[in-house]
């Protein structure tokens, strides 16, 4: 008996029926496994085409926003950087210009008729036009000079009275247009620019003055001091309130004119308690010198004996580097040596020379000056 084997062929239709049952077991157990690991099941997100538009839309004003915010970027790097050109030029004034502005002084020169022309012109033509104004205090006018007539005689004999007005007067018509005001003589060669950069760190509110130290005696303080008439003093505006009111005091201003100027002048401001500042740099040396520098310079020019060795409130050391490189006054100058002192200043070079680095020292905060005692004992 023959055996017959029956075979059973499944439609194409009927085998990708089970493929897709397959399918879908072994998805189900994916999310079964999904469910239990994270507790969810995912889900599957169909944009419609109303939030297609949407997104598109939103995406457009995005990519827009990012090109203005770019433009705006780009703008403001420019304006900065005209603006930092426009600060440069500023800060690239000379340092002199700008203390000319912030540091404002007057200047006032003792003098008399007789010495207009060989003196004081030649102060107003050197020195003198650095100030922020100058005034030649004398008897009689001038057509060359800025002359402030006083009452006072032309003697030497009566030079504290003629101070006296001449601080007065200042303080009467000027004190609101300056910050400081500088005596000096018709001998007196001034370095202005130096003068200004050593008084930068000052208020003008400060009651405090500066020159060249000598002890001061006929004072109870045993550690006070004055400074010298022939290189100059320079007042604060509170100084020169502190100063002019003095004056009606006889208890701390003398009120005859018959008496040394620049002693008479130190016992008045030091009873009306204004400060004898120290203005020697920060290496301890003269930028005021009552003298010629050679003096200073040459340390055998003078022996020891020398009176101003005895009498200098700080130790008035002779020696090559005895003296500031940044000086502010000398005294016993000759008509012809300002010229020379003017040449050397402003027109004199050398090649090779590095340039100056130009700085301003740090401000002080009123009430906070510190001066040192005497060294010189």
């Amino acid at each position: 008996m023959s055996a017959h084997h029956i075979t059973f062929e499944v439609e194409p239709q009927e085998q990708q029926q089970q493929q897709q049952q397959q399918l879908g077991h072994l998805a189900k157990k994916r999310d079964d496994l999904q469910v239990f690991l994270l507790g969810s099941r995912p889900s599957v997100y169909r944009l419609s085409r109303r939030h297609f538009l949407l997104t598109a839309l939103l995406c457009g004003t995005a990519l827009i926003l990012l090109y203005a915010y770019g433009d705006v970027v780009m703008l403001t790097a420019l304006r900065m950087r005209e603006n930092s050109g426009q600060d440069n030029q500023v800060t690239n004034e000379p340092l002199a210009t700008q203390l000319e502005r912030e540091v404002r002084v007057a200047c006032f020169v003792l003098t008399t008729p007789q010495y207009h022309k060989s003196r004081a012109v030649h102060i107003q033509r050197t020195w003198g036009k650095r100030c922020n104004k100058i005034y030649f205090m004398t008897s009689q006018p001038d057509d060359e000079l800025e002359t402030i007539i006083l009452t006072k005689t032309d003697k030497y004999e009566v030079l504290w009275g003629k101070t006296k007005e001449s601080f007065t007067y200042l303080y009467e018509h000027k004190r609101h247009e300056f910050d400081w005001f500088m005596k000096a003589d018709d001998d007196t060669y001034v370095f202005v620019e130096n003068l200004r950069h050593m008084l930068y760190p000052y208020s003008p509110d400060e009651p405090i003055y500066f020159g060249f130290n000598y002890k001061l005696f006929n004072v109870e303080a045993k550690n006070a001091s004055y400074m010298s008439g022939g290189s100059g003093y320079v007042l604060s505006r509170e100084a020169l309130r502190l100063f002019v009111h003095g004056l009606n005091d006889s208890s701390k201003c003398r009120p005859e004119d018959d008496s040394a100027e620049d002693v008479e002048a130190g016992a008045c401001l030091f009873k009306t308690n204004v400060a004898a500042g120290d203005s020697r740099d920060d290496k301890l040396r003269n930028r005021f010198y009552p003298m010629m520098p050679y003096s200073s310079l040459m340390s055998k020019y003078n022996g020891m004996d020398f009176w101003l060795f005895k009498y200098a409130y700080y130790n008035p050391r002779a020696c090559m580097d005895c003296l500031s490189e940044y000086p502010v006054a000398f005294h016993y100058v000759e008509p012809r040596e300002l010229y020379s002192f003017n040449y050397l200043s402003y027109m004199f070079d050398l090649f090779g020379r590095q340039p100056t680095v130009e700085h301003l020292p740090a401000r002080i905060p009123l009430g906070q000056v510190i001066i040192p005692p005497s060294d010189n004992r």
